[in-house]
This record gives C-alpha cells, sequence and structure tokens, in this order.
C-alpha cells in the first residue's frame, strides 16, 4: 500500500501547502476538505513562506551572477593596484627625501621600514584604502605637497567604487542570510501544517476506495511513495 512521506525540499513544502489551498474553494465555493481553521493558516503561512523563499532565491541568484562578480573582482583588482602603487610612491618619496619619514605613521604604516602591507584580502584593502586617504589628507592639510601618479584624488576614486561594491555584497549576503534562518525556522511549522492538512484531507475522502481515494488526495497535494515491497511486486 502507498505511504505518504512530507516534503524534504522547500520548493516541494510550497507546492504541497499551494495545492491544498487552492483546490479548497472550487469557483469561489468552499469544498469543506480542510477545515477553516486549516485552511486560512495554510493560506496564510503559505504566502509568507514562498515570499522568504522567493527572497532567498533571488539573492543567490544576483550573489552567483557571472556579470556581477565579474565587475566586482576587476573594482578589488583596480582598488588594490592604487592602494599598493600609492604605498609605493609615498615610500620612494621617503627616501628620495620629499617626505619626511615621520609622516608614515599618520598612513598607519612603521615609520622605521618601507615595505607595503600584504593587500590579499578584500578587508586589508578596505583598511589601507582609509589610512593612505586619511592620511595623505592629514598630511596635505600640515601644508604637504600632494604625492602624484598616482594622485589621491583618483585613489580616493577608485577607491570608492570598490568599497560601494563590496557594501552592496555584504548587504546581499546578510540579506540573503536573513531570508534563510528565516526559512529554516518556518520549516518545522510548515511540516506540521501540512501534517495536519493532510490528515483532513485523507479523513474527508476516507469512503472513497483504492486509487480513486488516492488521486483526490493527491490533488489535494498529498505525496505518496509506493512501498519497496510493492515496486519489487511490480517489477516482476
Amino acid at each position: 500500500m502507498p505511504y505518504r512521506r512530507l516534503p524534504k525540499t522547500d520548493q516541494a513544502r510550497i507546492r504541497a501547502l499551494k495545492a491544498a489551498v487552492e483546490n479548497s474553494t472550487n469557483n469561489g465555493v468552499y469544498t469543506n476538505v480542510l477545515s477553516h481553521n486549516t485552511y486560512h493558516r495554510a493560506k496564510d503561512f503559505l504566502e509568507r513562506f514562498s515570499r522568504e523563499v522567493s527572497v532567498y532565491r533571488r539573492c543567490v541568484a544576483e550573489q552567483s551572477s557571472k556579470k556581477g562578480n565579474k565587475e566586482y573582482d576587476a573594482a578589488l583588482k583596480k582598488a588594490r593596484m592604487f592602494v599598493s602603487h600609492f604605498i609605493q610612491v609615498l615610500s620612494m618619496s621617503i627616501m628620495r627625501g620629499e617626505i619626511s619619514r615621520n609622516k608614515r605613521p599618520y598612513y598607519g604604516l612603521p615609520e622605521d621600514e618601507d615595505t607595503t602591507p600584504n593587500l590579499f584580502s578584500e578587508s586589508a584593502v578596505l583598511e589601507w584604502g582609509v589610512k593612505i586617504i586619511e592620511g595623505e589628507r592629514r598630511r596635505q592639510g600640515e601644508g604637504g605637497v600632494p604625492i602624484y601618479n598616482p594622485t589621491m584624488g583618483r585613489v580616493s576614486v577608485v577607491f570608492e567604487i570598490f568599497k560601494a561594491m563590496y557594501e552592496k555584497q555584504q548587504s546581499l549576503q546578510q540579506r540573503t542570510n536573513e531570508a534563510l534562518r528565516n526559512i529554516s525556522a518556518m520549516r518545522f511549522e510548515a511540516d506540521e501544517i501540512i501534517f495536519d492538512a493532510w490528515g483532513e484531507i485523507e479523513k474527508a475522502f476516507s469512503e472513497l476506495q483504492g486509487e480513486e481515494r488516492l488521486k483526490k488526495c493527491a490533488l489535494y497535494g498529498v505525496i505518496y511513495y509506493d512501498r519497496p515491497d510493492r515496486k519489487k511486486n511490480k517489477d516482476d
């Protein structure tokens, strides 16, 4: 005999709820298969759950967009290059005696070294971008001659473009995580509603027999599976 099993995926949960809700009215007339309480609970929950799943899928699709990733990678690469080049030019200006070595701490750099910080990570590019912009502003505010090739104006533009894209990515990731948390928190309730609805559906069609009963229940979203022994007998 076939047995029912609760949905295992969110899309399957939505399909089950949708079938139960949509088939509970026929041309605006209530079918009485589901109780009013179960029908309205399933209907309201379906709207909320579908919305969260839609938000999550949209966020994931946007994050995985090849075009978006390509543009982001290009912005990161350019920002890293400009920040690195500016620090290198600063160091060379200090070695040539054009800028005093005691100005290096303005940029968050050690006074007694001429190394360029590791800019491998996104967070490092963000950190050092802010530091050199603030450091150059402070040094120029004291009357220092601006550094050229690259100018701080150019570095700032490139850096701000990357920063805006980074913040957008972070915001999108937060929205994705929030939607996933909401979905995870709602799954138990989804299964509970589906379980109750299926119980009422099977009860409503309990007087029917065999395939007719299964087809009626399946119309309302009940998912049936053949038992392994039945499958084996069919194969035989």
